[in-house]
């Protein structure tokens, strides 16, 4: 009779998994605690083939409900149950020793029969190599997992299990040609070069890293690869057990996509409202304010001429006036952007550049020459004047700078937006980052676009947007 220890609080989700097995087990005791400290009592009062353990417990949580729970099942495999499909954090999961991960949203009577399956058989290899590895052979031909034994000094491949043969379509004369990883693909030589030192000066400890492998058709697949010495023939080898998590990496892919299209829908909403209001308030104050403060203007005219008396007094009202009328004409231009249907991105930052100079004591320079409009949309057009115009904001406000450059140009297929100043600076990673920055991150992100900043103090800030296009 198999005997499960189900570490669960939600009564509804406890039942669905109490069904899951039922169908799934034909013979099985189950022991569900609510509570990690009834699972504590439990696991001293009786011995479990599997643990199914949900991370959002009452007296524990997270990554602390993993941690306790493998030192108190020892030997016992541990699986995690839980809704929170965040990818690294079930990597982190699967290093911390749980034998699975798997997202309740997806758990099904076949799902939870083959995770246990594997599971308790994972366990029961990896606890015999612990114990002798004299008896590695049994194990390593008779494994549903990928096994590899190979050189640490040269990586060339000195034995394969016939799992690995038939899932990579290689041959063993085939694998004695080749090195681990002509099988598992590494981005970073000297990265796993350290970790195969680890592994050969740490005689207990098994090193785990997730890896692209590659068959004899070139189709990619996630490997999560737990790695051993051993003495093979007389000599130190790593042994690899590779277990295929190919369709938890593209769930969680999948998920964070879905996640970055919701953002970025989100974002695109919050855009183009604030244009639509920018627009409605940049309208309301030419054609409305604007307009109540030249009739004030002229009704002072009539006063003045009717009461026939000159004062410095309505000399500096007509002034006041006058200066209002102004500012808010400048106000309502920055609220509405130009027509960049009609007009070329450059004479519009062009006008923004001359209302700038116009109000500050800033030398302002720009470099568009290697930029072709034409192969930019309206949208995107559109965009980088906002981002220029929340910049130039940025820069009045806190940089104290007297120059500013702005370029922008085309690489290859990217087009990038640098704006400089040689303002006062700042450190990027001490400061929180404000609303205009985070307004021009959101902007640009909407077009696939990064922003970099380069600043320190004393030395000035580049902002540098690149965009694909």
């Amino acid at each position: 009779m198999m005997k499960i220890l189900v570490v669960e609080d939600n009564e509804g989700d406890y039942f669905l998994v109490h069904e899951y097995l039922h169908e799934s087990f034909p013979n099985i005791e189950i022991t569900h605690n609510a509570l990690l400290k009834e699972a504590i009592g439990s696991l001293q009062d009786a011995n479990f083939d599997i643990i199914l353990l949900d991370l959002s417990l009452p007296d524990s949580n997270g990554i602390d409900s993993i941690v306790d729970m493998i030192k108190l099942a020892k030997d016992i495999p541990v699986i995690v149950l839980t809704g929170f499909g965040n990818l690294q954090f079930a990597i982190d999961s699967l290093k911390l020793g749980v034998q699975d991960y798997l997202l309740k949203d997806d758990v099904n009577p076949l799902v939870l029969q083959k995770s246990i399956g594997y599971s308790i058989e994972r366990n029961k290899i990896r606890n015999s190599m612990r114990i002798s590895e004299a008896k590695y052979r049994y194990l390593f031909d008779n494994n549903p997992d990928s096994i590899f034994i190979f050189n640490p000094t040269d990586y060339t491949i000195l034995d394969a299990n016939q799992t690995a043969a038939t899932i990579l379509g290689y041959s063993d004369v085939d694998f004695q040609k080749m090195k681990i990883w002509d099988i598992y693909e590494i981005e970073n030589q000297s990265e796993m070069d350290l970790l195969i030192n680890q592994v050969v000066n740490n005689n207990s400890r098994i090193q785990n890293k997730i890896l692209k492998c590659k068959n004899n058709k070139g189709e990619v697949s996630y490997i999560d690869v737990a790695l051993h010495k051993i003495n093979y023939n007389e000599e130190t080898a790593i042994l690899t057990i590779g277990t295929d998590v190919t369709e938890n990496m593209l769930l969680e892919k999948k998920l964070s996509d879905e996640r970055k299209r919701k953002t970025r829908e989100i974002a695109e909403a919050v855009i183009v409202a604030q244009e639509r209001e920018r627009t409605e308030i940049g309208l309301e104050l030419h054609d409305n304010v604007n307009q109540i403060l030249a009739g004030s203007m002229m009704y002072l005219g009539l006063l003045k001429k009717e009461l026939k008396i000159e004062s410095d007094l309505y000399r500096d009202i007509e002034k006041l006036i006058t200066e209002a009328i102004q500012e808010i004409r400048t106000l309502s231009h920055n609220l509405i952007p130009p027509s960049l249907t009609e007009l070329d991105l450059s004479d519009a930052l062009d006008h923004i550049i001359s209302i700038a100079k116009k109000s500050t004591v800033f030398e302002i320079q720009k470099d568009f020459y290697d930029f072709n409009e034409e192969v930019v949309s309206i949208d995107l057009r559109l965009t980088i004047y906002r981002i220029i115009q929340e910049q130039f904001n940025n820069i009045f406000k806190h940089a104290k700078a007297k120059h500013i450059f702005i370029r922008l140009y085309q690489e290859g297929e990217k087009l990038i937006l640098t704006i400089k100043d040689d303002g006062i600076g700042f450190d990027p990673s001490s400061i929180s980052h404000g609303v205009g920055l985070i307004n021009i991150q959101t902007r640009a992100s909407l077009f696939n676009g990064e922003m970099k900043i380069i600043s320190s103090p004393g030395n000035g800030t580049e902002i540098l947007v690149t965009f694909q296009i």
